[in-house]
């Protein structure tokens, strides 16, 4: 009887101490907020805008510091020289993700930015020949064109315009991929995506949405599927990603942009000086204009660094033990690229809760004098290593023509500001939540700047049709005559 007890106050004690260990910090690992046992930092960990308290841990932790959810080791990354060093130049070991449940079923496994091993790999290969700098050239006459619909839609409904950039961006890779656009937004392929994605924040289309008998670009991608090891599932779901990645998160910029030029007038008022000096009001910007504007330059460039549109990336996973800067980061951590957090550092940048435009005239990465720019890059936001962006040549030009386009056509004043000549703050709470974040809808006055502006972007419109009628061919009768109509 008193072997059993001794026993059981061994195995008690076994299991006791085993607990403890559980959410506990090992030795060796990077510095970060006290743990609780067993549960660690879970009961720390905010259910929304997680990318605010992981810059302010930053400020107290440093540039990389690590959060234990029970067993589970997370790694957050807020400097610049860090993620150089760690997920770009070691990106073999950095290019999984964490195991994501919900999206391999949803998917199986074959959502290219969460898919890992040889799955990644096949897909990744496919969506890089689809996107390259060339490939990309290739789209700007269907780009341009979109973009003068957008001018064209917010002449005659300025009121719906966070439906109208919503419907630009999905039409343009509907037509870059599958060969046919989106009109309109109701009752669209437009409005069913933006519904579902912002209902589940998914990084996954479902498959039964991807039109297989229109594949257009994919046609390429499909005469070579199985050298690139590709299955007919893959290119579906590679459709897929391709219109989600492309639509939620170039749309979510330029409503970004909308809020941020309403809400700082002297901005909008010095890019529309610049761009009238360059073009006037006798013709539309065109794609070469953009390099002799500098001033709206560096407006995209702070749109980026003011509120990205994913503040924290995706997550990364290690595929084996590493050490950075004299820390052991154990296989199989997840790593996050506190992106927001670098591009809001004190250290790096003047006043960064600030919409400044400014900043980026004096500095290519929008720093103070002397700050330490070390593994900075002007597209942090696209990700790093293996594992970055293959759609920003493709987002960069849509973002550079409507820029130039609605700040010459379009003055924006937010709907009954107190006082539209000065600054309106512009708050986390204004933002939605999620992977990819954008402002909440908002009410914006949006006016052409003259009848002069407004007669030719009408005369653009017209002038545009002939491209956009090219990818009209599997129109419903409805959508037909919305076209007719409009």
């Amino acid at each position: 009887m008193l072997a059993s007890i001794a026993v059981l106050s061994l195995l008690a004690l076994f299991v006791l101490s085993w607990l403890r260990g559980k959410g506990s910090r090992e030795s060796g690992l990077p510095p970060g907020p006290p743990t609780l046992p067993i549960i660690g930092n879970i009961h720390q960990l905010p259910t929304k805008f997680a990318y605010l308290r992981f810059t302010e841990w930053s400020k107290q932790y440093g540039g990389i510091f690590s959060l234990k959810l029970a067993s589970q080791t997370i790694i957050v990354i807020s400097s610049p020289r860090l993620i150089r060093d760690f997920m770009d130049k070691r990106s073999g070991s950095m290019g999984d993700r964490p195991p994501s449940r919900l999206p391999d079923i949803t998917t199986n496994g074959l959502s290219l930015p969460l898919a890992s091993g040889p799955v990644w790999k096949s897909l990744r290969r496919a969506v890089q020949q689809l996107l390259t700098r060339e490939a990309c050239s290739r789209h700007m006459p269907i780009q341009q064109a979109e973009a003068t619909q957008l001018m064209y839609d917010l002449l005659k409904q300025p009121e719906n315009f966070f439906n109208h950039i919503q419907r630009q961006m999905i039409s343009i890779m509907l037509s870059t991929v599958f060969g046919f656009r989106s009109p309109r937004y109701a009752d669209s392929a437009a409005s069913i995506f933006f519904s579902q994605f912002n209902t589940n924040g998914r990084l996954y289309l479902n498959q039964a949405l991807i039109p297989q008998s229109t594949l257009y670009l994919h046609w390429n991608i499909i005469d070579q599927r199985e050298k690139l090891g590709l299955t007919r599932d893959m290119v579906g779901y590679l459709g897929g990603v391709c219109i989600e990645g492309g639509s939620a998160t170039t749309a979510a910029y330029l409503h970004r942009f909308v809020l941020c030029i309403s809400c700082y007038p002297d901005v909008q008022a010095r890019a529309q000086r610049e761009i009238d000096d360059l073009i006037g009001s006798n013709r539309v910007p065109t794609s070469q204009d953009i390099e002799h504007l500098p001033y709206i330059q560096a407006i995209i460039k702070e749109v980026h660094r003011f509120y990205t549109s994913g503040p924290l990336g995706l997550p990364h996973a290690t595929t084996i033990d590493e050490t950075i800067d004299g820390y052991f980061i154990p296989k199989g951590s997840t790593v996050f690229m506190n992106i927001y957090g670098i591009y809001h550092s004190e250290e790096l940048c003047e006043r960064p809760e600030v919409f400044n435009p400014e900043r980026y005239l004096s500095s290519e990465f929008g720093t103070k004098p002397n700050a330490d720019t070390t593994g900075l890059r002007s597209d942090l936001h696209f990700g790093s290593g293996r594992r970055i962006c293959p759609g920003n040549h493709l987002a960069n030009s849509s973002i550079i023509m409507n820029i130039m386009n609605l700040l010459w056509g379009f003055d924006f004043t937010i709907a009954d500001a107190a006082n539209r000549d000065r600054h309106i703050p512009i708050r986390p709470e204004d933002f939605t939540t999620g992977i990819a974040i954008g402002p909440k809808p908002f009410k914006c006055n949006i006016r052409p700047r003259s009848e002069k502006h407004a007669a030719l972007i009408c005369e653009a419109y017209a002038q545009a049709r002939p491209t956009l009628s090219m990818f009209e061919q599997e129109l419903t009768p409805s959508e037909q005559k919305f076209v007719e109509d409009w």
